[in-house]
């Protein structure tokens, strides 16, 4: 080995362990916030719990970790579970080192491209308008100009508009109204519009959901969020939520005042609902809709298109997806997310940990990982231990 590939691997593993630290610090400064910290001191645990907790990271994954995380999950089922992962390990590691494929996910980040890897299997929502690097499209993607766009969306009527491009918890997304040449809602014009959505973007049909999710609340597209990752030559799912909009919303994001509640894979809601800083819902506060017992009985088609989609995105050995059921029925894709998840509400609404009985074994290879350099890690992708 040459002089210089020494000082690009050096330099390769000290970059990547600054970033885990940094990811690892900006998870940390979360918990600073009052509303958090307000959460998780309403929970003391036992000297067993930290036992229990210390056993299990310190045999499998070599440290002691805050119990912060712990304390924090508790608090909202009232179910402790030492297996409970702290978003402190999730984002700077696990979904990390899952997702070794840099280069893939700078690519297919930009949410114009799911159409296509989704195409003939799983349905998405039509797109009217797009730009990618300030390219426009219409709905058979198509090059138009600038003047076309705008009059393609200066009479398009109800809409949904988002960025494509490093953006998430519903940021930068809203819905308008176009007619005679300007948004209904807010009397912006197309030109106007085009101009503030910059060069990555979409507009798409408004959808509407299945009675089965409009039910508890119709002024929001309802999602699933449903994790799946990787575990050597098969595909899993961690516990799956169902987000709702609330109060005139028209998002079911939690940072924008959503709400989520647990889902069994047979469609069965449980009892409560939470929002990020942990109001209750036992029923839903606009339609009134009792939570408990309640079974979205198509939900296992939403499933099974998320673990068909996987098949497609072979280079990720964990991916967020976001699903909603259509008016018909069918299961539509409206995002996926590679970076960044949000695992913290599945274990908040489901009361346990992500991994169940794989946990010991997932830690164990997050070790291994970790201390692997850099440049080789790609052998021990998803979960596989041998070399």
């Amino acid at each position: 080995m040459s002089a210089l590939t020494q000082i690009r691997r050096y330099l390769a593993d000290e970059y990547d362990t600054l970033r885990i630290l940094r990811r690892r610090r900006n998870e940390i400064k979360k918990f600073k916030d009052p509303r958090r910290k307000e959460i998780y001191e309403t929970i003391r645990l036992t000297d067993e719990q930290k036992r229990q907790i210390d056993a299990l990271y310190l045999n499998h994954y070599g440290e002691k970790i805050p119990y912060t995380w712990h304390r924090h999950f508790t608090a909202f089922t009232g179910k402790f579970d030492p297996a409970y992962l702290p978003e402190l390990l999730y984002i700077p590691e696990f979904e990390y080192f899952m997702n070794l494929e840099r280069d893939y996910i700078r690519v297919l980040e930009d949410k114009n491209l799911l159409p296509f890897l989704a195409y003939g299997g799983v349905k998405t929502p039509t797109a009217y308008l797009s730009a990618t690097r300030g390219i426009f499209r219409d709905a058979e993607m198509k090059e138009i100009t600038r003047t076309q766009a705008e009059d393609l969306l200066g009479n398009i009527g109800e809409v949904f508009i988002k960025p494509t491009v490093e953006s998430g918890s519903g940021k930068g997304c809203h819905l308008a109204c176009f007619a005679q040449g300007r948004d209904m809602k807010t009397g912006i014009s197309a030109e106007e519009m085009l101009r503030s959505l910059g060069s990555d973007f979409v507009v798409q049909e408004r959808l509407k959901c299945h009675e089965s999710l409009a039910r508890f609340y119709a002024g929001s597209v309802n999602t699933f969020r449903i994790i799946t990752y990787r575990w050597r030559d098969k595909v899993y799912h961690m516990p799956v939520i169902l987000r709702i909009g609330q109060g005139g919303g028209y998002l079911d994001n939690a940072h924008a005042g959503g709400m989520f509640i647990a889902i069994d894979d047979d469609g069965t809601l449980h009892k409560t609902a939470f929002t990020e800083f942990r109001q209750a819902y036992e029923k839903h506060p606009d339609s009134g809709l009792v939570f408990e017992g309640e079974r979205i009985v198509l939900f296992p088609k939403v499933l099974n298109a998320a673990h068909t989609m996987c098949a497609r995105m072979p280079y990720f050995g964990c991916i967020n997806w976001d699903f909603t059921l259509d008016e018909t029925g069918e299961p539509v894709l409206i995002e996926a997310n590679l970076y960044g998840g949000s695992i913290w509400m599945s274990e908040m609404a489901h009361g346990c940990g992500p991994f169940g009985e794989r946990m010991p074994e997932i830690l164990e290879w997050m070790k291994l990982i970790k201390h692997t350099r850099a440049s080789e890690r790609y052998r021990y992708r998803y979960g596989n231990m041998q070399y």
